[in-house]
């Protein structure tokens, strides 16, 4: 009934939002699915702190990839910029992820590792916004990363979303099964020779390339909701993990398709109305679980 429901919501908000553009509304729709699909893993696997991170990891490796870029080549072809800068968001972005990932396998807590990180690399994200809003302000736009601008991208941008959408989400639904067995049951799973280790890099990679790669299409401040709300909420509304799993990634669909209908008519940034919209079942699963007070 719940998938059922959604599933409505998402086929009448599509048909209003594809009016709109169909590309950029495929791009943010994908988006949600992507970070859905992601949230999934992050459940199963107990890595809420690592993608309440990575967005702070992903704020800075961006900022920090326009300065590099920009000082490097000066690049004044716009698209040809833009792949640059993700190029060099990725290597920054994921190799502090693998920071981490790494302090975490040497003996360190999660808590301390993530308060080390999540500082240095606020502390530092300030001072790359301020180099960059002052010395490249026509190449730097602080208010695409923090809010996320899909209704004003260019298609080729769009475009760029679909293809790290369509990879992201065809990972974890080919992985999923392995993942969730490793993070149920890891000790079972290391004896029947399922290579564990392999599977956390492929996680920490995962998460690393959604916040970094969809930072523009949520935002900074929307990634920490799209990627950890949706699967906690439809974990209220299945029966099982095929259930959960799919639901998860029809309601990342329908709420972000709705969203972006909203959007064009209350002229409000999609990210937040989708982020709003996902709160309501997120209430109503309390409610009937009975985990409000």
């Amino acid at each position: 009934m719940f998938i059922f429901l959604l599933l409505l919501i998402f086929i009448s908000s599509l048909v209003v939002a594809l009016q709109y553009d169909v590309v950029r509304v495929v791009a943010f729709v994908l988006m949600g699915i992507a970070m859905s699909s992601t949230s999934y893993i992050i459940y199963y696997k107990r890595l809420e702190f690592l993608a309440a991170e990575s967005v702070h990891i992903s704020l800075f490796s961006i900022t920090l990839a326009y300065i590099i870029v920009y000082s490097l080549t000066g690049l004044q072809n716009y698209l040809l910029y833009t792949y640059s800068v993700l190029v060099v968001a990725f290597i920054n972005g994921l190799l502090l992820i693998y920071l981490v990932a790494l302090m975490i396998k040497r003996g360190l807590s999660q808590e301390k590792a993530s308060a080390i990180v999540v500082s240095l690399t606020t502390a530092f994200s300030v001072i790359a916004i301020q180099y960059a809003l002052t010395n490249m302000p026509m190449q730097y736009s602080l208010s695409s990363i923090i809010l996320g601008e899909p209704l004003l991208m260019r298609r080729e941008e769009a475009l760029i979303g679909v293809i790290i959408s369509l990879i992201i989400v065809i990972t974890t639904s080919l992985l999923r099964r392995e993942i969730v067995n490793t993070s149920i049951d890891p000790v079972s799973a290391s004896l029947a020779g399922v290579k564990i280790s392999l599977y956390d890099f492929i996680i920490y990679t995962l998460i690393g390339v959604t916040s970094i790669g969809l930072l523009r299409f949520a935002g900074y401040v929307m990634e920490h909701v799209l990627m950890l709300l949706p699967a906690t909420i439809t974990v209220f509304y299945s029966r099982n993990m095929r259930e959960h799993y799919i639901g998860t990634l029809v309601l990342g669909a329908s709420a972000s398709a709705a969203g972006f209908a909203l959007s064009i008519y209350l002229d409000t940034p999609p990210a937040g109305l989708t982020g709003v919209l996902m709160i309501i079942p997120l209430v109503i699963g309390l409610i009937r679980e009975g985990r409000y007070d």
